[in-house]
């Protein structure tokens, strides 16, 4: 934790958060490595193509996500499926569908790196201020 004080010390030196730099050069790179780390423990092919680290380039300038991109198909909807489950199916007409047992592959995923993650995240950012310590 005494990192962490540290480093929310040195922010508050800094004039300006650098959000963008952050963003590039430390969310993004950890995103992208949990997002391999997903895909690569993904139950199938074709939900595997649709994980991957959103961007979101909006007014939050420092936000960056790792899920399913939903937009690439009716295929991407079955990863919530896989990773839940689902009741028992019947049709209207009584015949049984079946189901889908739990078989969690994200956030097993999540829940083993999220240490690492969070120390990776301190440490990227207290290179960066230190950087803009210096050149002040």
């Amino acid at each position: 934790m005494n990192d962490w004080k540290k480093l929310i010390r040195d922010l508050k030196k800094l004039e300006k958060f650098p959000a963008r730099e952050v963003k590039e050069k430390v969310l993004l790179i950890e995103a992208d490595k949990l997002s391999d780390q997903i895909q690569a423990n993904a139950p199938a092919s074709f939900i595997r193509q649709d994980i991957l680290s959103i961007d979101k380039g909006n007014k939050y300038l420092s936000s960056v996500m790792v899920g399913i991109d939903y937009s690439q198909g009716a295929n991407a909807n079955l990863a919530y499926a896989f990773e839940y489950g689902t009741v028992e199916r019947y049709t209207k007409a009584g015949y049984y569908r079946g189901m889908l047992q739990p078989a969690p592959f994200f956030r097993p995923v999540v829940d083993a790196n999220r240490k690492q993650i969070v120390t990776n995240i301190i440490k990227g950012i207290g290179k960066i201020v230190e950087n803009k310590l210096k050149q002040k």
